[in-house]
């Protein structure tokens, strides 16, 4: 049952990196490896799970930050896929704040990618520990190796190769296994079957398992004494110096994966098991829950909620700490893209969704008063506007309101009446994000928009005091003139 699970079998990732790079569709793989979903979607196919709104199937790109489940091994790994074109910041955000840990999915290129980049930075400022995946390894030009150089010649901390792959392009059919020191081959079904490590990788992987063991021991003094002295380290220990290093945002393990071939994916799951380190939840506190992100449409809202503290039940009445008044959570349940599972109660370190909270909004605490809120959320300010205008005579409420609402549910969005040039502007993080904005608002509230640039409102005043002195003259006959 996905709520049966104590903090410490819970994991929260967050998915990053550039655009394109595969997210969603590792996201589809694990869903579907575990048994999450009966039938692999794609985003291409605008079947994907995590990407269900009509814009994000027009454009194939992730809009909204997808919230989704799988469960493996007696854990509970909640995935939490953000968007990776920079229009959509502010979901990276409320991904970051929700997540105890990254996975950050990059190309199988030997360039690395500006989005990668961005990502890492994001990690590091928040001191999240992450794994990264190297996708797609099985198209043409892959360079799985050329993929890890790049970063490590970039990225702080540095990454190690925690999984070397079997074959290269349309011959990658598995992955070795350094930790564990196995090697698998995995079928059309994404499972794998165990198989000796081929004669042609030992040399290469005896050296990286030199240095991830070299990594494992730098992350534990005890371990790094007992590696100087005795030369090596056993699993055990390695992964005690692997998990130590992760959590203190010093090692980023990497892995192979093909996400629409199943290949590398359910090893991939069993590294954020091992390795991944669980929420920091209090489960004998009074209840808190922290609300990172809001969706919803002209029937009412969706609240997605990360459980800090206590137990979360469904029909409580719980205090907004963030804005006054009180909540009621009719409905609970864990959300995997837009299929609710129903739940009774939601337990510290969790994530789960309630519909129609009537106060809260993105950022909110929920909870008991001991100890407060929890900071809010911090999003990027905005960096392009537009003034609108309703194509229909006598919309200008509807247009009002409707933003509004679009504005409760994404806090990137700024909305604004402007006093001296008495036009309506929306600011946002691009133009993508603004397009996206008015086709919500045609879909959602059936209001139409014209666009324009905004005017300028130039402003003339007084700032100080000035002495200036001139000379006039004029003499053509007569008296003349002359002034100072």
């Amino acid at each position: 049952m996905a709520t049966d699970y104590a903090p410490d079998k819970i994991r929260n990732v967050v998915l990053l990196g550039h655009s394109h790079d595969g997210k969603t569709m590792l996201a589809e793989a694990m869903l579907f490896a575990s048994g999450g979903v009966a039938r692999m979607g794609s985003p291409d196919q605008s079947t994907a799970t995590t990407d269900f709104e009509p814009e994000e199937q027009k454009r194939k790109i992730s809009i909204n930050l997808g919230v989704a489940f799988v469960e493996h091994n007696g854990h509970k790994i909640n995935i939490l896929d953000a968007p990776g074109f920079l229009d959509f910041a502010g979901q990276v955000a409320s991904g970051l704040r929700a997540a105890e840990s990254a996975v950050v999915v990059v190309g199988p290129s030997a360039q690395l990618a500006v989005g990668t980049e961005v990502a890492w930075e994001q990690c590091n400022r928040t001191s999240k520990p992450r794994v990264v995946v190297v996708n797609k390894l099985d198209k043409e030009n892959s360079d799985f190796y050329g993929a890890v150089d790049a970063m490590r010649q970039v990225l702080t901390p540095r990454p190690f190769p925690l999984h070397l792959p079997i074959g290269a392009e349309q011959d990658f059919r598995g992955i070795v296994d350094l930790l564990h020191l196995k090697a698998f081959v995995t079928a059309e079904d994404g499972k794998g079957s165990e198989i000796p490590i081929p004669d042609d990788m030992k040399q290469r992987v005896e050296e990286y398992r030199g240095q991830l063991i070299e990594a494992a021991a730098e992350s534990d003094d005890s371990l790094l004494e007992k590696y100087l002295d005795a030369g090596s380290l056993d699993e055990e220990e390695i992964q005690r110096g692997l998990r130590q290093g992760i959590l203190d945002a010093k090692v980023a393990p990497v892995v192979c994966c093909s996400a629409t071939r199943l290949l590398g994916v359910r090893t991939l799951l069993s590294t954020i098991t091992e390795l991944m380190p669980p929420p920091a939840a209090e489960p004998d506190k009074p209840v808190k829950a922290f609300v990172f992100s809001t969706g919803g449409d002209q029937f009412g809202r969706v609240s997605y909620f990360k459980v800090l503290a206590g137990t979360v039940k469904a029909d409580a009445h719980l205090p907004n700490l963030s804005r006054g008044g009180e909540e009621r959570l009719a409905q609970i349940f864990f959300p995997r893209g837009k299929e609710h599972v129903a739940a009774t109660e939601v337990h510290a370190g969790d994530i789960a969704a309630a519909t129609k909270l009537t106060h809260t909004l993105t950022g909110d605490t929920l909870g008991m008063k001991d100890g407060g809120p929890v900071p809010p959320l911090e999003v990027p300010g905005p960096a392009y506007s537009l003034a609108i205008t309703p194509k229909a005579r006598g919309d200008e409420e509807k247009i009002s309101s409707g933003l509004a609402r679009l504005g409760e549910e994404d806090p990137t969005l700024h909305v604004e009446r402007s006093e001296e040039t008495k036009q309506l502007v929306i600011a946002g993080l691009g133009d993508v994000h603004l397009d996206v904005t008015l086709e919500k608002l045609k879909r959602k509230y059936g209001v139409e928009a014209t666009t324009a640039t905004p005017r300028v409102p130039y402003r003339e005043t007084v700032h100080g005091q000035a002495r200036a002195e001139g000379r006039h003259v004029k003499q053509s006959g007569g008296h003349g003139q002359y002034g100072i």
